[in-house]
């Protein structure tokens, strides 16, 4: 909403409150999107869940979790959202963008036993490639944000695995001897959603500090 200002420029921000782990909640926050707003440039499906079980004990509850919220719901809501994002498109005269929020753990498995979060992200990339192709005839592209070891409460929850989990992540893992920032994903999801990141589609941009490089 370019006829406001905030201390961060030109814009203001609004919310939905949705469950998005079921498919009524991902079509209710689309008809409220909807109902306020007549057009959308960029979705970045950014909501996710982890689950952490031993492979003795892992139950399916840790599958049908993670794959609700981080693989299906993506794919509804961008189901949901194509016609008006393909219109929006059409009105711009470039292509409109869906960015995945994804993990480094969907490109090489966790030592910890996150087996139903691994196989979810992972399928999410391969959901955003297939997208890419299925979507493309209509100017819309999906890409995806492959996420290393940023400080939230899903990294938190490592420490059950050992206290010195991070201290030996940032020690022996990261080639940039530094946690992720908020402007590193932020300006790589800038890239993505600008005219610079226009003739891409169907990528997975690692953004990681060199994690899977290190040797």
């Amino acid at each position: 909403n370019n006829n406001n200002n905030n201390n961060r420029g030109v814009g203001s921000c609004d919310f939905i409150r949705a469950d998005l782990s079921t498919e009524d909640g991902c079509k209710n926050l689309a008809e409220e999107f909807k109902r306020r707003y007549e057009s959308l440039d960029v979705l970045i499906n950014n909501s996710g869940v982890a689950w952490g079980e031993a492979f003795e004990t892992h139950s399916e509850k840790g599958f049908y979790k993670t794959h609700a919220l981080n693989v299906v719901a993506p794919f509804i809501l961008i189901r949901e959202f194509a016609d008006m994002m393909e219109s929006s498109g059409r009105k711009r005269g470039t292509s409109s963008r869906v960015i995945n929020i994804g993990s480094i753990a969907g490109l090489k498995p966790q030592v910890f036993p996150t087996f139903s979060y691994d196989a979810s992200k992972a399928a999410l990339h391969h959901l955003s490639t297939k997208l890419a192709d299925a979507l493309s005839s209509r100017n819309i592209t999906v890409n995806v944000l492959a996420l290393g070891f940023f400080p939230t409460k899903m990294t938190d929850s490592l420490e059950i695995y050992g206290k010195t989990v991070k201290d030996d992540i940032m020690k022996n893992a990261l080639l940039i001897k530094r946690v992720g920032r908020a402007s590193d994903v932020g300006g790589a999801a800038v890239y993505l959603a600008s005219e610079a990141g226009s003739w891409v589609t169907g990528s997975v941009l690692k953004v990681d500090g060199g994690f899977l490089s290190k040797l």
